[in-house]
């Protein structure tokens, strides 16, 4: 099996980064200043500016040391804790530290067994088989067992449950207990990234006799912390678990969540010491922490990325050559200044990452063309532009900052852009995937989960409302695929088929950033944007 692209720490290949065209003129690098004052303007936080703080300090080295409680600002409200139905950063967050999965990727790419200390395949890749970690017990006093992962899948999978982490695990026939201690998944057709889909976050372990309407609220996971008070838009409070399987992991005592839905107050939050932690960090928040000595910053290149949705089913999205006019009208070097400061890389309208070796060499990065964009949307009926309403929020960073870039660079295309940024607390559960035209940030993954959780047609997570059979059918393919040029082959496909059908603008990758006090130890930047804590210690 290949290794975890995504995962890999080594530097963006700039030479893929967009051309600047003659035809770029709407923001200019000369203009970007005024494009920071209208940002400024439509937030409530200061305009960014270019620099940042010292990525690549390093932290106290030491024994770890037990006890004290680390309180982190994160961005939204959690809402819920149950895994099979997680959708923001903030639940996502908090079921990692209550509930394990069977394995689990670490920052630098590699699996780490978790629940499950072994695993091994068939020669056909239609069968895999692993020997679960004995003595574990969940938080309500049931010893683990192989029966629990039957019943977590088996949840996961039933359409009933309606949990948007079932279509990265449908390949999956059948979950059988071979005994107390070793479970087997049977699967529909070959695959190669079966470990990569069982770390997703709703396939964390649940116990087999837990009553499921008391997920939500409650906690019954093997996780290093154990739920403590959960109130819903103000913080979260988990003590450490003491029967914890990995001994003395947890160091920790205590961890604390709070919400803060202002970028500018978490960020005050860290420099005043009124939190340890802030997670995720935006890059437009660097400057302000430039130059104070007790914080540091820890970074990592990722396959996640920012994009702009548009529904399909509704006009104007309905109508390809809009779609391509939008695509055309997107500068994207613009946005990687305004909303990454120049952190990260551009991208191509699919998930796929520079750095990947699944990634199309050939393709030519879609260039900033206003003129070609305006022809596009006369054909399209549209010969006077064309009005388009763009919701945005900052419930994740970057998001405010790609929409108004956008809607600059779109203006030299005729593409008027009015922005409503949407309440934090309510984005993900009334906006995204309701309203036809949303700023959207995705965690990164390997390519066979990226795309199949949001292009598949039948994705729960399918944000443009996209389906085309054909390209399932290249999802699937490209799964059962041992070796890696035929699957790359296939990959290449996929790729010229999303530049060439433009349903999401993903414009840009952005670098994962944890900012955190310098006594902080043990935690890191995860190119999943995950925030692992069961090793994190404070130094005094």
């Amino acid at each position: 099996m290949k290794s975890i692209a995504v995962s890999r720490q080594i530097p963006w290949k700039r030479r893929r980064r967009s051309l600047m065209p003659a035809l770029r003129s709407a923001v200019t690098l000369a203009a970007l200043s005024l494009l920071m004052a209208v940002l400024s303007a439509c937030t409530t936080s200061p305009g960014p500016a270019t620099g940042g703080t010292d990525s690549t300090q390093t932290p106290t080295q030491g024994e770890p040391k037990a006890g004290g409680t680390l309180r982190v600002a994160l961005p939204a409200n959690v809402l819920g804790m149950d895994p099979a139905h997680s959708l923001n950063t903030t639940d996502i967050i908090s079921t990692l530290q209550l509930y394990d999965n069977l394995v689990l990727r670490q920052p630098d790419g590699t699996m780490r067994p978790m629940l499950a200390e072994s695993w091994t395949h068939n020669e056909e890749l239609t069968e895999w088989t692993f020997k679960l970690r004995e003595g574990v017990k969940f938080q309500n006093g049931k010893a683990f067992e192989a029966e629990d992962v039957v019943f977590t899948f088996n949840r996961l999978l039933d359409p009933a449950t309606g949990s948007p982490g079932r279509t990265s695990v449908e390949f999956i026939k059948e979950v059988i207990a071979d005994d107390s201690l070793t479970v087997r998944f049977v699967l529909e057709a070959p695959n190669a990234f079966v470990l990569s889909a069982l770390t997703i976050y709703q396939a964390r372990i649940l116990p087999a006799n837990v009553d499921v309407s008391r997920l939500q609220n409650e906690s019954f996971g093997t996780g290093p912390f154990s739920l403590v008070e959960f109130r819903p838009g103000e913080r979260t409070i988990m003590k450490r678990n003491p029967e914890y399987w990995d001994s003395p992991r947890p160091y920790l005592e205590e961890l604390v969540f709070y919400y803060m839905p202002e970028p500018e107050t978490r960020v005050e939050a860290l420099k005043d010491g009124s939190v340890d932690a802030v997670f995720p960090l935006e890059a437009t928040s660097l400057r302000a922490l430039e130059g104070v000595p007790t914080v540091r910053i820890d970074e990592k290149a990722s396959a996640a990325y920012l994009n702009m949705a548009m529904d399909t089913r509704v006009p104007p999205f309905d109508n390809k050559l809009v779609r391509k006019a939008v695509q055309a009208a997107t500068d994207r070097e613009a946005i990687l200044q305004v909303a990454l400061l120049g952190r990260g890389a551009i991208a191509n309208d699919h998930p796929i990452p520079p750095n990947d070796p699944a990634y199309w060499d050939d393709q030519e990065i879609t260039p900033y063309d206003p003129e070609k964009a305006k022809d596009l949307l006369a054909q399209a009926g549209f010969p006077n532009g064309i009005d388009l309403t763009l919701h945005t929020s900052t419930v994740e960073p970057g998001m405010v900052e790609m929409a108004v870039a956008f809607k600059e660079s779109a203006a030299a295309a005729g593409i008027r852009v009015t922005i409503i940024r949407e309440p934090e607390d309510a984005y993900w559960a009334r906006v995204w995937m309701a309203e036809p035209f949303t700023t959207v940030t995705w965690n990164g993954r390997e390519p066979d989960e990226a795309l199949t959780i949001v292009y598949m047609s039948d994705a729960e997570w399918n944000e443009a409302y996209y389906k085309d059979p054909e390209l399932d059918a290249l999802i699937v393919k490209a799964r059962s695929q041992a070796d890696d040029g035929e699957r790359n082959a296939t990959y290449a496909e996929i790729q010229r088929k999303l530049i060439g059908d433009a349903t999401r603008i993903i414009a840009v990758f952005r670098p994962i950033i944890v900012g955190m006090r310098t006594n902080v130890q043990g935690v890191e930047a995860h190119p999943n944007n995950w925030l692992i804590l069961e090793g994190a210690w404070l130094d005094s």
